[in-house]
């Protein structure tokens, strides 16, 4: 049987997991293909308005796998995180697909994940969930998670040695390493994919920068900086882009010499996210320049590369000066 799966939203979280553990089963996979230009225009075209710029694309990426395998795999994720909840429009998306291309139910494998209440006891009943579409024997769905579940620590350290998603999943050339750093705060699905973010890490590259995102630090340490805030996120993701803001105000690695936020025009939690971190970066004395990019559709390619051009002079005249942020707003 062919099992599709759309490369979106959490795709680059749980690439090698999903893909090694329907493998295990038997199974042939199909990866949707890059994002591109007619994928986009599928996702607008169908998806209702309300929805998020990288659900639609996602929607895109379910439309061009929709004719071409025998089941889609869109798991109703709830939550990979104890205590916590994944984004509420992640978790429809199965109802949404099915409603939106007609996707008769025995061909999506929705099954829910939720780790919510029951940790590693309700993942691993999703994932045998899931299984038991495919073979009888607990025994050998137990063994095709554990394969998957060694796959997907091997991409998160892949992940946390600085590869890019794309050079581990299509084999693209690894950029150069750069001294000097910029911390890039976003959801995965937005750093990972080129065509959304409009090849802003390349060109982050090309301006003498690497980057680091919150996929490339150490997650579980990262959380000792949570604690202490007034209430904490519902949303996991929130939590580790924060958590990563919070690391390296704290810690101040000297390598990093800026911020720059990419948000999804219409995300809440980007809302919120990128509020906090705007107000605890001019908190610090040794404030970091700061760049919020939010896109969607109708984001123009020009108008982000002028802005990130301009950061990147800030970064460097900041640098070059050790002016603070307060001594160069203040009047003198």
């Amino acid at each position: 049987m062919k099992i599709g799966i759309p490369r979106g939203l959490l795709f680059y979280r749980f690439y090698a997991l999903w893909k090694t553990f329907l493998e295990e089963l038997g199974q042939e996979v199909l990866v949707s293909p890059p994002t591109s230009k007619p994928i986009i225009q599928q996702g607008l075209t169908h998806a209702v308005e309300e929805v998020c710029f990288p659900a639609k694309v996602y929607l895109g990426h379910c439309h061009f796998l929709k004719d071409q395998v025998d089941m889609i795999l869109i798991p109703r994720v709830v939550s990979f995180h104890r205590g916590e909840y994944n984004c509420p429009k992640i978790l429809g998306l199965p109802d949404l697909t099915r409603s939106l291309f007609g996707i008769a139910p025995e061909r999506m494998i929705d099954d829910e994940i939720n780790m919510r209440e029951r940790g590693i006891v309700g993942w691993r009943k999703g994932f045998f969930s899931i299984g038991q579409r495919f073979v009888t024997s607990e025994r050998k769905i137990a063994k095709a998670l554990e394969k998957a579940e060694t796959a997907h620590r091997a991409y998160r350290d892949s992940l946390r040695q600085g590869i890019l998603p794309e050079t581990v999943i299509d084999g693209q050339p690894p950029l150069p390493d750069h001294a000097e750093k910029v911390l890039l705060l976003g959801h995965a699905y937005l750093a990972s994919d080129s065509y959304i973010n409009m090849n802003l890490i390349h060109r982050i590259s090309g301006l003498g920068f690497s980057i680091i995102t919150p996929d490339m630090l150490d997650q579980e340490g990262l959380r000792r900086h949570l604690p202490g805030r007034t209430k904490p996120s519902f949303w996991t993701m929130s939590n580790e882009i924060l958590a990563s803001a919070l690391y390296v105000l704290r810690e101040k690695p000297s390598a990093i010499k800026g911020f720059v936020h990419l948000m999804s025009f219409e995300c809440g939690p980007d809302s919120l996210v990128g509020e906090l971190v705007g107000r605890w970066l001019k908190r610090d004395k040794h404030f970091l320049p700061y760049l919020k990019l939010e896109i969607d559709e109708h984001t123009g390619e020009a108008g982000m590369l002028t802005r990130l051009e301009a950061f990147v002079d800030m970064m460097k005249w900041r640098h070059g000066s050790l002016e603070s942020h307060l001594s160069a707003s203040r009047p003198s």
